[in-house]
């Protein structure tokens, strides 16, 4: 076996592992995108209301 071929393997699994490296950094980076900006289902409108800085109004007689 030449030098040359052992450079070329060298190189290659640098390369593979440069490429996995951005995988795992990637799929990493991705998780935490989708937990931040991921839906959580539909919200109550008390819920919805908070957010927005607004109270519902209570009904009479202590219902809603």
């Amino acid at each position: 076996v030449t030098g040359e071929k052992l450079c070329r393997a060298q190189q290659e699994l640098h390369f593979q592992a440069a490429t996995y490296l951005c995988l795992l950094r990637s799929v990493r980076q991705h998780r935490a995108l989708h937990r931040e900006y991921h839906g959580k289902g539909e919200r109550s409108p008390e819920e919805v209301a908070g957010l927005v800085g607004f109270r519902l109004p209570q009904q009479p007689g202590g219902k809603g």
